[in-house]
Protein backbone atom coordinates (compact mmCIF):
# COMPACT_ATOMS: atom_id res chain seq x y z
CA UNK A 1 0.00 0.00 0.00
CA UNK A 2 1.07 2.71 -0.92
CA UNK A 3 -0.03 5.93 0.96
CA UNK A 4 0.99 9.08 -0.16
CA UNK A 5 2.18 11.44 2.93
CA UNK A 6 -0.58 14.34 3.38
CA UNK A 7 0.92 17.59 2.47
CA UNK A 8 0.46 20.15 5.44
CA UNK A 9 -0.28 22.88 3.60
CA UNK A 10 -3.11 25.63 2.93
CA UNK A 11 -5.53 24.52 0.35
CA UNK A 12 -5.25 27.26 -2.93
CA UNK A 13 -9.52 27.95 -2.12
CA UNK A 14 -8.69 28.70 1.41
CA UNK A 15 -6.20 31.19 0.11
CA UNK A 16 -8.49 32.86 -2.89
CA UNK A 17 -11.48 32.66 0.23
CA UNK A 18 -9.26 34.58 2.75
CA UNK A 19 -8.31 37.19 0.14
CA UNK A 20 -11.94 37.83 -0.80
CA UNK A 21 -12.99 38.21 2.76
CA UNK A 22 -10.49 40.77 3.61
CA UNK A 23 -11.27 42.49 0.36
CA UNK A 24 -14.81 42.71 1.53
CA UNK A 25 -14.13 43.70 4.99
CA UNK A 26 -11.64 46.82 3.98
CA UNK A 27 -14.37 47.57 1.48
CA UNK A 28 -16.97 47.42 4.03
CA UNK A 29 -14.62 49.85 6.89
CA UNK A 30 -13.55 52.02 3.51
CA UNK A 31 -17.65 52.93 2.91
CA UNK A 32 -18.31 53.41 6.48
CA UNK A 33 -15.29 56.22 7.17
CA UNK A 34 -16.00 57.61 3.96
CA UNK A 35 -19.47 58.49 4.62
CA UNK A 36 -19.08 59.55 8.22
CA UNK A 37 -16.05 62.35 6.75
CA UNK A 38 -18.81 63.43 3.95
CA UNK A 39 -20.92 64.06 7.08
CA UNK A 40 -18.23 66.27 8.78
CA UNK A 41 -17.44 68.17 5.78
CA UNK A 42 -20.39 69.29 4.59
CA UNK A 43 -20.34 73.28 5.26
CA UNK A 44 -22.28 74.26 8.37
CA UNK A 45 -24.70 77.39 7.05
CA UNK A 46 -26.12 79.73 8.99
CA UNK A 47 -29.23 81.31 8.83
CA UNK A 48 -29.13 84.50 6.14
CA UNK A 49 -31.83 87.24 6.76
CA UNK A 50 -33.22 89.51 4.85
CA UNK A 51 -32.59 92.92 6.03
CA UNK A 52 -33.90 96.65 5.03
CA UNK A 53 -31.66 99.42 6.37
CA UNK A 54 -33.82 102.41 6.70
CA UNK A 55 -32.07 105.55 7.74
CA UNK A 56 -33.28 107.09 10.60
CA UNK A 57 -35.90 110.28 10.64
CA UNK A 58 -34.04 113.43 10.43
CA UNK A 59 -35.87 116.07 13.05
CA UNK A 60 -38.30 118.65 11.06
CA UNK A 61 -37.79 122.14 12.95
CA UNK A 62 -41.34 123.02 13.48
CA UNK A 63 -40.96 126.94 13.54
CA UNK A 64 -43.67 128.90 15.18
CA UNK A 65 -46.02 130.95 13.98
CA UNK A 66 -45.39 134.80 14.32
CA UNK A 67 -48.95 135.39 12.88
CA UNK A 68 -52.41 134.13 14.64
CA UNK A 69 -54.19 131.54 13.29
CA UNK A 70 -57.32 132.44 11.59
CA UNK A 71 -60.31 132.93 13.75
CA UNK A 72 -63.42 130.80 12.20
CA UNK A 73 -66.11 133.07 9.89
CA UNK A 74 -69.25 132.16 9.17
CA UNK A 75 -68.35 130.00 6.11
CA UNK A 76 -65.96 127.88 8.68
CA UNK A 77 -68.99 126.77 10.99
CA UNK A 78 -69.62 122.90 11.48
CA UNK A 79 -72.33 120.72 12.61
CA UNK A 80 -69.37 117.82 13.61
CA UNK A 81 -68.40 117.14 17.32
CA UNK A 82 -65.53 119.06 17.79
CA UNK A 83 -63.07 116.24 18.00
CA UNK A 84 -63.99 114.86 14.37
CA UNK A 85 -61.28 115.22 11.14
CA UNK A 86 -62.86 117.21 8.79
CA UNK A 87 -61.85 119.23 5.71
CA UNK A 88 -61.19 123.03 7.30
CA UNK A 89 -60.07 121.70 10.30
CA UNK A 90 -56.33 121.59 11.91
CA UNK A 91 -54.89 118.60 12.91
CA UNK A 92 -51.78 117.53 15.29
CA UNK A 93 -49.56 114.64 14.80
CA UNK A 94 -50.09 111.87 17.45
CA UNK A 95 -48.87 108.51 17.87
CA UNK A 96 -45.88 107.62 16.13
CA UNK A 97 -43.33 107.57 19.07
CA UNK A 98 -41.15 109.72 17.27
CA UNK A 99 -40.85 107.62 14.34
CA UNK A 100 -43.10 110.25 12.07
CA UNK A 101 -46.04 109.70 9.58
CA UNK A 102 -45.61 108.93 6.17
CA UNK A 103 -47.07 111.74 3.98
CA UNK A 104 -47.91 110.52 1.00
CA UNK A 105 -48.22 111.64 -2.68
CA UNK A 106 -51.54 109.82 -2.93
CA UNK A 107 -54.05 107.94 -0.45
CA UNK A 108 -52.97 104.78 -0.15
CA UNK A 109 -50.23 102.39 1.77
CA UNK A 110 -48.33 102.09 -1.58
CA UNK A 111 -48.24 105.70 -2.59
CA UNK A 112 -44.95 107.86 -3.06
CA UNK A 113 -43.91 108.83 0.33
CA UNK A 114 -43.56 112.87 0.58
CA UNK A 115 -41.92 113.53 3.84
CA UNK A 116 -42.31 112.77 7.49
CA UNK A 117 -44.16 114.86 9.54
CA UNK A 118 -42.76 114.46 13.32
CA UNK A 119 -44.82 114.04 16.56
CA UNK A 120 -47.13 117.41 17.57
CA UNK A 121 -46.56 118.94 13.78
CA UNK A 122 -49.54 121.45 12.91
CA UNK A 123 -51.52 120.69 9.28
CA UNK A 124 -54.42 121.75 7.88
CA UNK A 125 -57.06 119.47 6.46
CA UNK A 126 -57.62 120.32 2.27
CA UNK A 127 -59.54 117.17 1.20
CA UNK A 128 -60.70 113.60 1.66
CA UNK A 129 -62.04 111.45 3.38
CA UNK A 130 -60.64 108.72 0.89
CA UNK A 131 -60.94 105.10 2.74
CA UNK A 132 -58.02 102.67 1.02
CA UNK A 133 -55.79 99.90 2.45
CA UNK A 134 -58.06 99.92 5.77
CA UNK A 135 -57.53 103.45 6.32
CA UNK A 136 -59.08 106.73 6.13
CA UNK A 137 -56.65 109.08 4.63
CA UNK A 138 -56.96 112.82 4.32
CA UNK A 139 -54.76 115.12 2.75
CA UNK A 140 -53.05 117.81 4.84
CA UNK A 141 -51.19 121.13 4.46
CA UNK A 142 -48.55 122.62 6.73
CA UNK A 143 -49.53 125.81 7.82
CA UNK A 144 -46.55 127.68 7.37
CA UNK A 145 -45.18 125.60 4.40
CA UNK A 146 -47.72 124.80 1.28
CA UNK A 147 -45.09 122.90 0.03
CA UNK A 148 -45.38 120.26 2.39
CA UNK A 149 -48.63 118.49 1.92
CA UNK A 150 -49.54 114.95 1.80
CA UNK A 151 -52.16 111.77 2.41
CA UNK A 152 -52.10 110.71 6.41
CA UNK A 153 -53.98 108.10 7.66
CA UNK A 154 -56.46 109.47 10.52
CA UNK A 155 -55.62 107.36 13.12
CA UNK A 156 -52.42 109.33 13.45
CA UNK A 157 -54.44 112.97 13.43
CA UNK A 158 -55.86 114.87 16.49
CA UNK A 159 -57.91 117.49 15.75
CA UNK A 160 -56.56 120.79 17.59
CA UNK A 161 -59.11 122.83 19.39
CA UNK A 162 -58.78 126.55 18.92
CA UNK A 163 -60.06 129.10 21.23
CA UNK A 164 -60.76 132.58 20.28
CA UNK A 165 -60.25 135.29 23.37
CA UNK A 166 -63.51 137.22 23.02
CA UNK A 167 -63.02 141.06 23.47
Amino acid sequence: MDVKPKKSGIHPLSLVGAVVFALVLIGGAYLVFRSQTARSQTPQTTPQYLMTILPAPTETPTLMPTEMLPTPTLADVSILPPDVVAVGRYVKVVGTQGLGLRMRAEAGTSAEVNFLAMDDEAFKIIDGPVARDGYTWWHCEALLDKSRSGWAAESYLHVLELSTTQP
